[in-house]
């Protein structure tokens, strides 16, 4: 019996092994993939159904000694509904209890704020609002490269580093000084253009107030877990951050994580 049919069968099933996707491609300037980055992030603000999902997200807040032990830590879980196309969160309980009816009345309050503000809202804010972080304005902070091509979760992914450009940046805000120094590397879906993962950090720490007489932030983790869902849409599944910072003479430590899941597709009227 020939051994050709067998390799043959060897070698087929190898070229559809994961790692193989894309191993052959010349990998994208790192132009274009931004390019197509914002012309996503722009599209889907502009789709009249917005976001499709509802979801159920844990926050988890810890507060941390200087050896990085847990101090204390506060859990809330929220409801992630739609209005006016965009996600709220709703709190439902806090530390595994049902809300008071002082709390419950809060987010009532707050409820009914969000609902006057983008319900009534005109079509450039809420697309602003859809659009996120992937803006041309957000991109054109850093410098990206292209650094490989690999496979996560069983699809083609572009890992790209960035860094803050050189020269004069936006820094009216504290927001601003802070994106101002954050560098780190973005999992990129090759055939969505869009983020599937996100690793940063503070490259430099900051101080604020007059030679940092009101505080500092020295460390800021960055990470986000993202998944895509049968459709095509992208949700956000998980999100930390890590912070070091001091507020006047006092360090502080926190960690903030976020873990959604319980994805439910919402039915679009007719």
């Amino acid at each position: 019996m020939t051994r050709l049919p067998l390799l043959v069968l060897i070698g087929g099933l190898l070229g559809c092994l994961p790692g193989k996707v894309g191993a052959g491609e010349p990998l994208p300037a790192a132009s274009e993939v931004t390019r197509r980055m914002v012309e996503r992030s722009q599209a889907a603000a502009r789709g009249a159904q917005g976001p499709q999902y509802t979801c159920e997200k844990r926050s988890t807040l810890e507060r941390m000694d200087t050896a990085g032990h847990s101090l204390s830590s506060e859990e809330k879980i929220y409801r992630v509904t739609l209005i006016a196309g965009l996600p709220f969160n709703r709190l439902v309980r806090i530390q595994g209890r049902e809300l008071s009816t002082e709390e419950l009345g809060r987010e009532e309050e707050r409820e009914e704020r969000f609902r006057k503000r983008f319900i009534t809202a005109d079509a450039k804010e809420l697309v602003a609002r859809r659009q996120g972080l992937v803006t041309p304005e957000l991109l054109g902070r850093y410098q990206f490269a292209v650094e490989k091509r690999m496979v996560l979760s069983n699809r083609s992914t572009l890992v790209l580093t960035f860094k803050p450009r050189e020269g004069d940046l936006p820094c009216a805000r504290v927001q601003d000084r802070v994106l101002n120094q954050i560098a780190g590397r973005l999992w990129i879906d090759e055939a969505d253009a869009d983020v599937a993962k996100v690793e940063a950090n503070l490259v430099e720490p900051i101080s604020l107030g007059w030679f940092g007489c009101l505080g500092s932030l020295s460390r800021c983790d960055i990470s986000l877990d993202r998944q895509r869902m049968p459709d095509g849409v992208w949700a956000n599944t998980r999100q930390a951050l890590l912070i070091h910072c001091r507020k006047l003479a006092t360090p502080m430590r926190f960690r903030a994580t976020e873990v959604s899941d319980g994805f439910q597709k919402v039915a679009l009227k007719e």
